[in-house]
Protein backbone atom coordinates (compact mmCIF):
# COMPACT_ATOMS: atom_id res chain seq x y z
CA UNK A 1 0.00 0.00 0.00
CA UNK A 2 1.36 3.40 -0.94
CA UNK A 3 1.25 6.31 1.58
CA UNK A 4 -0.36 9.47 0.75
CA UNK A 5 2.48 12.05 0.22
CA UNK A 6 1.47 14.28 3.48
CA UNK A 7 2.06 10.76 5.53
CA UNK A 8 5.33 10.28 4.30
CA UNK A 9 6.85 13.88 4.57
CA UNK A 10 5.10 14.46 7.93
CA UNK A 11 6.36 10.74 9.63
CA UNK A 12 10.00 11.97 9.98
CA UNK A 13 9.13 14.56 11.83
CA UNK A 14 6.40 13.24 14.17
CA UNK A 15 8.97 10.16 15.02
CA UNK A 16 11.63 12.32 15.61
CA UNK A 17 9.90 14.37 17.40
CA UNK A 18 7.65 12.06 19.97
CA UNK A 19 11.56 10.06 20.31
CA UNK A 20 12.61 13.43 21.30
CA UNK A 21 9.87 13.97 23.95
CA UNK A 22 10.21 10.34 25.28
CA UNK A 23 14.36 10.27 25.78
CA UNK A 24 14.20 13.64 27.32
CA UNK A 25 11.67 13.45 29.61
CA UNK A 26 12.21 10.16 31.33
CA UNK A 27 13.08 10.78 35.13
CA UNK A 28 12.40 8.53 38.02
CA UNK A 29 10.06 8.44 40.91
CA UNK A 30 11.76 9.07 44.40
CA UNK A 31 12.32 5.76 46.78
CA UNK A 32 10.00 3.75 44.18
CA UNK A 33 12.58 4.27 40.88
CA UNK A 34 9.17 4.01 38.74
CA UNK A 35 9.89 5.91 35.69
CA UNK A 36 8.21 9.07 35.25
CA UNK A 37 7.35 10.86 31.33
CA UNK A 38 8.41 14.41 32.52
CA UNK A 39 8.73 17.60 29.84
CA UNK A 40 8.86 19.96 33.01
CA UNK A 41 12.04 20.94 35.25
CA UNK A 42 11.13 21.42 39.25
CA UNK A 43 11.21 25.46 38.63
CA UNK A 44 7.89 25.12 36.52
CA UNK A 45 7.05 23.00 39.01
CA UNK A 46 7.40 25.87 41.81
CA UNK A 47 6.14 28.30 39.48
CA UNK A 48 2.96 26.88 38.38
CA UNK A 49 2.43 25.76 42.02
CA UNK A 50 2.72 28.77 43.01
CA UNK A 51 -0.02 30.36 40.88
CA UNK A 52 -2.67 27.86 41.14
CA UNK A 53 -2.41 28.29 44.78
CA UNK A 54 -2.68 32.09 44.76
CA UNK A 55 -5.95 31.19 42.76
CA UNK A 56 -6.73 28.68 45.23
CA UNK A 57 -6.50 30.55 48.33
CA UNK A 58 -8.63 33.71 46.54
CA UNK A 59 -11.57 31.05 46.00
CA UNK A 60 -11.19 29.23 49.58
CA UNK A 61 -11.87 30.24 53.05
CA UNK A 62 -9.22 29.45 54.90
CA UNK A 63 -10.34 27.99 58.15
CA UNK A 64 -9.98 30.22 61.32
CA UNK A 65 -9.84 26.57 64.36
CA UNK A 66 -6.87 27.61 65.61
CA UNK A 67 -6.40 24.13 66.81
CA UNK A 68 -6.70 22.31 63.73
CA UNK A 69 -4.36 25.26 61.94
CA UNK A 70 -1.49 24.11 64.28
CA UNK A 71 -1.69 20.61 64.50
CA UNK A 72 -1.35 20.75 60.40
CA UNK A 73 1.26 22.65 60.80
CA UNK A 74 3.18 20.86 63.44
CA UNK A 75 2.18 17.88 61.31
CA UNK A 76 3.28 19.36 58.26
CA UNK A 77 6.90 20.74 59.33
CA UNK A 78 7.68 17.58 60.52
CA UNK A 79 6.76 15.97 57.46
CA UNK A 80 8.80 18.10 54.98
CA UNK A 81 11.82 18.22 57.08
CA UNK A 82 11.59 14.20 56.05
CA UNK A 83 10.99 14.74 52.41
CA UNK A 84 13.93 16.92 52.41
CA UNK A 85 13.36 19.03 49.25
CA UNK A 86 14.42 22.42 50.37
CA UNK A 87 13.70 23.73 47.18
CA UNK A 88 10.45 23.44 48.10
CA UNK A 89 8.27 26.42 49.80
CA UNK A 90 5.75 24.09 52.03
CA UNK A 91 2.74 25.72 52.96
CA UNK A 92 -0.24 24.14 54.81
CA UNK A 93 -3.20 25.49 55.04
CA UNK A 94 -7.17 24.58 56.33
CA UNK A 95 -9.70 25.44 54.58
CA UNK A 96 -13.05 25.09 55.39
CA UNK A 97 -15.45 22.99 53.68
CA UNK A 98 -18.01 19.68 54.62
CA UNK A 99 -15.77 17.84 51.98
CA UNK A 100 -13.63 15.12 53.33
CA UNK A 101 -10.89 15.63 51.05
CA UNK A 102 -6.79 17.27 50.89
CA UNK A 103 -4.32 18.33 47.87
CA UNK A 104 -1.55 18.92 47.07
CA UNK A 105 0.18 21.66 44.29
CA UNK A 106 3.64 21.38 43.06
CA UNK A 107 6.07 23.05 44.58
CA UNK A 108 4.81 22.28 48.13
CA UNK A 109 1.45 24.03 48.57
CA UNK A 110 -0.59 21.46 50.84
CA UNK A 111 -4.33 21.69 51.82
CA UNK A 112 -6.74 20.05 54.36
CA UNK A 113 -10.31 20.56 54.62
CA UNK A 114 -11.71 20.79 58.27
CA UNK A 115 -14.24 18.44 57.95
CA UNK A 116 -11.62 15.66 57.60
CA UNK A 117 -10.45 16.60 60.89
CA UNK A 118 -13.03 14.80 62.32
CA UNK A 119 -11.99 11.66 61.14
CA UNK A 120 -8.50 11.95 62.70
CA UNK A 121 -7.67 10.69 66.50
CA UNK A 122 -4.33 11.80 66.33
CA UNK A 123 -1.34 13.37 64.99
CA UNK A 124 -0.25 10.45 63.46
CA UNK A 125 -3.54 9.77 61.71
CA UNK A 126 -3.10 13.51 60.36
CA UNK A 127 0.66 12.53 59.22
CA UNK A 128 -0.81 9.80 57.48
CA UNK A 129 -3.10 12.47 54.77
CA UNK A 130 -0.03 15.32 55.05
CA UNK A 131 2.83 12.29 54.28
CA UNK A 132 0.35 11.25 51.11
CA UNK A 133 -0.08 14.64 50.06
CA UNK A 134 3.44 15.71 50.24
CA UNK A 135 4.44 12.56 48.74
CA UNK A 136 2.22 14.12 45.78
CA UNK A 137 4.73 17.15 45.51
CA UNK A 138 7.78 15.27 45.89
CA UNK A 139 7.07 12.61 42.87
CA UNK A 140 6.14 15.47 41.04
CA UNK A 141 2.51 14.08 40.22
CA UNK A 142 1.11 17.09 38.73
CA UNK A 143 3.65 17.63 36.31
CA UNK A 144 3.97 14.17 35.44
CA UNK A 145 0.00 14.47 34.48
CA UNK A 146 0.67 17.73 32.68
CA UNK A 147 3.02 15.23 30.80
CA UNK A 148 0.80 12.61 30.00
CA UNK A 149 -1.63 14.94 29.00
CA UNK A 150 0.47 16.66 26.38
CA UNK A 151 1.36 12.88 25.09
CA UNK A 152 -2.39 12.77 25.18
CA UNK A 153 -2.86 15.32 23.12
CA UNK A 154 -0.17 14.20 20.64
CA UNK A 155 -1.66 11.20 19.71
CA UNK A 156 -5.49 12.64 19.46
CA UNK A 157 -3.52 15.04 16.19
CA UNK A 158 -2.19 11.34 15.00
CA UNK A 159 -5.43 9.90 15.26
CA UNK A 160 -7.08 12.70 13.41
CA UNK A 161 -4.41 13.05 10.67
CA UNK A 162 -4.18 9.27 10.25
CA UNK A 163 -8.18 8.34 10.89
CA UNK A 164 -10.20 11.76 10.79
CA UNK A 165 -11.88 13.79 13.24
CA UNK A 166 -14.38 11.19 13.26
CA UNK A 167 -12.40 9.05 15.70
CA UNK A 168 -11.45 11.60 17.73
CA UNK A 169 -13.86 10.89 20.50
CA UNK A 170 -13.50 6.96 20.76
CA UNK A 171 -9.78 8.27 20.96
CA UNK A 172 -9.92 10.08 23.75
CA UNK A 173 -12.28 7.68 25.54
CA UNK A 174 -9.93 4.66 24.95
CA UNK A 175 -6.89 6.65 26.11
CA UNK A 176 -8.69 7.60 29.14
CA UNK A 177 -9.65 4.56 30.23
CA UNK A 178 -6.37 2.70 29.51
CA UNK A 179 -3.74 5.16 29.89
CA UNK A 180 -4.80 8.11 31.71
CA UNK A 181 -6.91 6.95 34.66
CA UNK A 182 -4.40 3.64 35.49
CA UNK A 183 -1.70 5.99 35.65
CA UNK A 184 -3.81 8.24 38.31
CA UNK A 185 -4.33 5.61 40.23
CA UNK A 186 -1.10 4.54 40.07
CA UNK A 187 0.40 8.09 41.71
CA UNK A 188 -2.14 7.41 44.07
CA UNK A 189 -0.80 4.18 45.61
CA UNK A 190 2.97 4.96 45.32
CA UNK A 191 1.62 8.60 47.19
CA UNK A 192 -0.17 6.49 50.15
CA UNK A 193 3.09 4.43 50.01
CA UNK A 194 5.64 7.32 50.28
CA UNK A 195 3.69 9.02 52.45
CA UNK A 196 3.93 5.97 54.46
CA UNK A 197 7.59 6.02 54.78
CA UNK A 198 7.53 9.78 55.05
CA UNK A 199 5.94 10.03 58.19
CA UNK A 200 7.57 6.91 59.50
CA UNK A 201 10.82 9.09 59.29
CA UNK A 202 9.42 11.46 60.62
CA UNK A 203 8.40 9.75 63.85
CA UNK A 204 5.56 9.21 63.67
CA UNK A 205 3.75 5.35 64.05
CA UNK A 206 2.90 4.10 60.70
CA UNK A 207 0.31 1.64 62.08
CA UNK A 208 -1.69 4.70 62.15
CA UNK A 209 -2.14 4.83 58.41
CA UNK A 210 -3.94 1.65 58.45
CA UNK A 211 -6.36 2.55 61.04
CA UNK A 212 -6.92 6.00 59.25
CA UNK A 213 -7.27 4.57 55.61
CA UNK A 214 -9.64 1.30 57.33
CA UNK A 215 -11.66 4.53 58.75
CA UNK A 216 -11.91 6.20 55.25
CA UNK A 217 -12.29 3.56 52.89
CA UNK A 218 -15.56 2.96 54.05
CA UNK A 219 -16.67 6.83 52.71
CA UNK A 220 -15.15 6.55 49.77
CA UNK A 221 -15.74 2.65 48.28
CA UNK A 222 -15.55 2.22 44.70
CA UNK A 223 -14.97 -1.28 44.06
CA UNK A 224 -14.04 -3.21 40.83
CA UNK A 225 -15.69 -1.60 38.18
CA UNK A 226 -15.74 2.00 39.92
CA UNK A 227 -12.29 1.54 40.24
CA UNK A 228 -11.66 1.22 36.61
CA UNK A 229 -13.80 4.62 35.86
CA UNK A 230 -12.14 6.25 38.58
CA UNK A 231 -8.74 8.27 39.62
CA UNK A 232 -8.64 7.08 42.32
CA UNK A 233 -7.55 3.06 44.10
CA UNK A 234 -10.41 0.95 45.25
CA UNK A 235 -10.23 1.32 49.65
CA UNK A 236 -10.18 -2.10 49.72
CA UNK A 237 -6.68 -2.50 47.01
CA UNK A 238 -4.94 0.43 49.02
CA UNK A 239 -5.23 -1.03 52.18
CA UNK A 240 -4.02 -4.49 51.16
CA UNK A 241 -1.06 -3.14 49.59
CA UNK A 242 -0.08 -0.07 52.35
CA UNK A 243 -0.43 -3.41 55.07
CA UNK A 244 2.70 -5.17 52.57
CA UNK A 245 4.42 -2.05 52.95
CA UNK A 246 3.91 -1.60 56.50
CA UNK A 247 7.23 -3.67 57.60
CA UNK A 248 9.36 -1.27 55.90
CA UNK A 249 7.89 1.84 57.28
CA UNK A 250 8.15 0.03 61.04
CA UNK A 251 11.70 -0.12 60.35
CA UNK A 252 11.94 3.46 59.35
CA UNK A 253 9.71 4.16 62.38
CA UNK A 254 12.56 2.34 64.61
CA UNK A 255 15.17 4.36 62.94
CA UNK A 256 13.39 7.77 63.59
CA UNK A 257 13.16 10.16 66.66
CA UNK A 258 9.98 8.42 67.43
CA UNK A 259 6.79 10.75 68.22
CA UNK A 260 4.30 7.90 68.53
CA UNK A 261 0.68 9.28 67.77
CA UNK A 262 1.76 12.67 68.91
CA UNK A 263 -1.36 14.58 70.19
CA UNK A 264 -4.43 13.24 70.68
CA UNK A 265 -7.77 14.88 69.15
CA UNK A 266 -10.72 15.59 70.69
CA UNK A 267 -13.27 15.72 67.72
CA UNK A 268 -14.99 19.29 67.69
CA UNK A 269 -18.47 20.32 66.76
Amino acid sequence: MKLPTWWRRCFPALLSAASMFVLAGCVSAPHTGRTQLMFYNESDDIASGEEAWQQVRAQEKVSSNAVYTAALNRVGQNIAAAANKPAYEWEFVVFDSDEANAFALPGGKVAVYSSLFQLFDNDAELATVVGHEVAHALARHGMERSSQSTMQACGGVLVELLLGQDWAPAYQTTSTLLAMLPYSRTQELEADYLGLILMAQSGYDPQAAITFWDKFRKLSQVGVVGEFLSTHPDGDNRLEKLKKALPEAQAEYRRSKQLGTGQRYTRQK
